[in-house]
Parts: C-alpha cells; sequence; structure tokens
C-alpha cells in the first residue's frame, strides 16, 4: 500500500541491497565487543575500592553492571548465529588483553575516567557505529537491536566521564595517550585499524596493588568499624525511617566488598559475575536511597559514620566465596524474623511516601539477592550446610570486629544526632 513504510520500516531497499558484514565477521566483532565490556567492567571492579569520591563509586557501580548486561547480550547473539564452540570466554588478541593490563594499573581517579570514558568507550562507539554503516540492516537486524540499546548507555556513560573528569581538573592527558598508544597497536576497539606505532614502557611490568580497605575523601569526618550504636528497640516511625535511611545510606560498603569479590574470583562464571554485578549495583542504589533521603532534609550525609570493616575484613582476610558467604549470611537473616516486612511497616506509619517507596524497592531487591546468594554459593560450596557453616564463621569473626568499635565511646551518637534533626521539609 502507498504509504506504508516497506521492510518493516527498518531501512530503505538501497540499504537492504547492500552486500556488507557477513556472519563470521559480525560474529568475530561481537566476541571482540563481549570481550571489550568484560574486561572494562572488572577494572571497573578492582578499582570501586580506590576511588575516594562517592559519586566516583556510584557511577562506577551502575556503568560494571550495564557493562555486564551489554556483555550477556552480545554472548547470547553470538550463541544465536553459530553452533558451539564460542569460545566466549577465550581472549583472542594479545595486545587488546595487554591494553587493558595498563588500563587496569590507572594510578588515580583521573588516571581511570580518562582510560575508560575518554579511551575505552568512544573507541567501543566507534567500532559499533563502524559496523552498523557497513552492515546490512535488514539480514543483521537483531544485532542491529541489541546494538541500538547498547549505544544508548554507553552514550551515557561517556556524557557522566567526561563530566566527572570535568569536575576533577580534566583528562589525564600523558594517561590519554599512553593508553591510546596501546589500544592502537590492538587494531582500536573494533581491531580493524592499522596496527603500527611505538609503544611507551608498560606499567604492566609492575605487580597490581588492590585496595583493600575502602577509601573516602576528605569531606567523610567518620570512618569507624562499625555504625556506633544505633537503636533497634521500639522507637516512634519516624525515627525507625532515619535508622533504616541511615543503613541505607552506608551501605556503600557492600558494593565494595563485592567489587573485590567479584574482581578476584577468575574462575567463576560469567553468569556469577553478571549476578555479583547486579546484586553490587542494586546495593549501591540503596546507598544513593539515604542520600536521596539526608539531601532532601538538609542534612550532611557525609559528617555521619560510615562503616568500612564490612568490606575490609572479608577482602583482607576471607577468599571470594567466602566474603560472598559472609553477605548472603546478612541477607539471609534479613529476611527471616519479618525484618523487612517490620521496615516496610514503620515506613508506612511515617505518612512519607518517600521512604515507603524505597523501602518497597529494598525489599524487592533483597528478596532477589537471597536467590542470587543461592544461586551462586551453591555452585561454590559441595552443600548448604558446608554455606551456612562458612557464613556463620565469617560472621562471627566479622561481629567481633564491630563489637570491638561499638565498645568506644564515641558509639553513642545517634540520640543526639536524632535530636538534633529539624524535622521534615
Amino acid at each position: 500500500m502507498t504509504g506504508v513504510p516497506p521492510l518493516a520500516g527498518l531501512c530503505t531497499y538501497e540499504q537492504a541491497g547492500r552486500a556488507s558484514s557477513s556472519v563470521d565477521e559480525t560474529v568475530r566483532l561481537l566476541r571482540r565487543l563481549a570481550r571489550i565490556e568484560r574486561r572494562t567492567l572488572l577494572v571497573l571492579a578492582a578499582h570501586l575500592n580506590s576511588v575516594p569520591e562517592w559519586e566516583v563509586k556510584c557511577g562506577f557501580s551502575l556503568h560494571l553492571w550495564q557493562d555486564a548486561e551489554h556483555c550477556a547480550w552480545l554472548r547470547d547473539r553470538v550463541a544465536e548465529m553459530r553452533k558451539p564452540p564460542h569460545y566466549l570466554d577465550r581472549p583472542d588478541d594479545e595486545a587488546l588483553e595487554g591494553f587493558f593490563e595498563e588500563l587496569l594499573r590507572s594510578r588515580s581517579t583521573r588516571e581511570l575516567l580518562t582510560g575508560v570514558y575518554r579511551v575505552v568507550k568512544p573507541g567501543l562507539i566507534e567500532a559499533i557505529e563502524d559496523h552498523r554503516a557497513r552492515a546490512n540492516p535488514l539480514a543483521d537486524q537483531p544485532t542491529f537491536r541489541l546494538l541500538r540499546f547498547l549505544l544508548l548507555e554507553e552514550h551515557d556513560q561517556v556524557e557522566w566521564g567526561a563530566a566527572a573528569l570535568a569536575a576533577l581538573g580534566g583528562a589525564d592527558e600523558a594517561w590519554e595517550l599512553h593508553l591510546r598508544a596501546y589500544l592502537r597497536t590492538a587494531g582500536g576497539a573494533g581491531g580493524n585499524r592499522d596496527r603500527t606505532g611505538e609503544l611507551p614502557s608498560p606499567r604492566a611490568a609492575e605487580p597490581l596493588e588492590l585496595v583493600r580497605v575502602p577509601r573516602r575523601d576528605e569531606r567523610f569526618t567518620r570512618l569507624w568499624n562499625s555504625r556506633g550504636r544505633i537503636p533497634y528497640d521500639e522507637r516512634p516511625a519516624e525515627e525507625v525511617n532515619w535508622r533504616m535511611l541511615y543503613v541505607r545510606l552506608t551501605e556503600m560498603h557492600v558494593p565494595e566488598l563485592l567489587s573485590l569479590t567479584l574482581y578476584e574470583w577468575p574462575q567463576a562464571s560469567f553468569e556469577v559475575h553478571r549476578e555479583l554485578a547486579r546484586h553490587l549495583w542494586d546495593e549501591a542504589r540503596h546507598a544513593m536511597f539515604g542520600e536521596v533521603w539526608f539531601e532532601r532534609h538538609g542534612v550532611d550525609w557525609r559528617s555521619v559514620p560510615h562503616e568500612l570493616s564490612f568490606a575490609s575484613y572479608p577482602s583482607t582476610r576471607l577468599e571470594p566465596r567466602e566474603r560472598y558467604a559472609l553477605l548472603y549470611g546478612a541477607e539471609h537473616a534479613a529476611m527471616r524474623k519479618d525484618g523487612k516486612r517490620a521496615q516496610h511497616r514503620a515506613a508506612q506509619g511515617s505518612g512519607d511516601p518517600l521512604p515507603t517507596l524505597f523501602t518497597d524497592f529494598d525489599w524487592a531487591d533483597e528478596v532477589l539477592h537471597v536467590h542470587i546468594g543461592r544461586r551462586v554459593l551453591t555452585q561454590a560450596y559441595t552443600s548448604t550446610e558446608e554455606l551456612d557453616d562458612a557464613a556463620a564463621r565469617t560472621w562471627a569473626e566479622y561481629d567481633r570486629i564491630a563489637e570491638a568499635d561499638r565498645a568506644l565511646a564515641r558509639s553513642d551518637w545517634w540520640d543526639e544526632f536524632y535530636a538534633g534533626l529539624s524535622g521534615p521539609p
């Protein structure tokens, strides 16, 4: 019928009539893009503890989860196009791996932001757009579709990275040139560029020193091994909301725990890394729930006690599966004894719809996290009994650390803090 767009509106006849990238060529690119996404999320996970800026931690938490999702989309598309083996976890380009080893050794927040958001992500976008310009939009429509969605988030990431760099003094130009030289010898993100050029001395010759005790910048004035003594007895609903949103705020230690768990669990499958990335992002969102609540009431959320030991103890003393068992034990306990339901009732009782909303979604997320924990840890432990024993043992050790911190006189801070609040806006 005249006027109805042909070919389902995907493209013109001219575009659909071009011979272009074959299945094999497309598979090669998608596998490479998936490798880039996975290596990038691992770089961000390796450095989440080391960056002291809270806002950067939040951005990295979102982006490493998005990168995990992008990697999954690409892997699924490859599996649709060819029979096994798909070689999805095999590094195919030594030069590309060398580039990521250099990126991994970024020494500051500015260097890391420069490498990810001025080198990796723009290169990834360029490779995707180059493919879309050459490929047949009808023959390869499923790939076009997923790349379109992927590009939306990658462009958002680059925009955020540019703003973050501007706030921190701009890109580190020397480090950008260093990394561009290494990516150039890998043929660019797409692998199809000229590979000539001199390489500067590699930082990868140095050992990688991971930061195991989370860093905070100078705005955070009370970094403790506990939250101090906060009330868990009967209190008015309004105070319970403040208490729970303070707990949400200080849950940044959970993404920090998860980040090194993810990075230092290389034998875990990609699906485990994807599950941990989702769990990590959810916990960062929960910390931002608290941040929003404090901002809404004009209270400095950086000046209250922020606990670090829930991240530093497992990252310095436990192997990855034990770290996750510790977290699983905490979340499983929270789901028992009506914990989340009681928090939701208290939020409703306050009459403020915002904490009710935040608690509602936190509850939904925690149910998901218990399921994720079971899926991950039943593969890591030989039996439920072994898992439960690990969770109990690690939790008891953590409790001793927090108990010692709560014994300090400074721990009695909550009542004075709550009495000084100005009330709802």
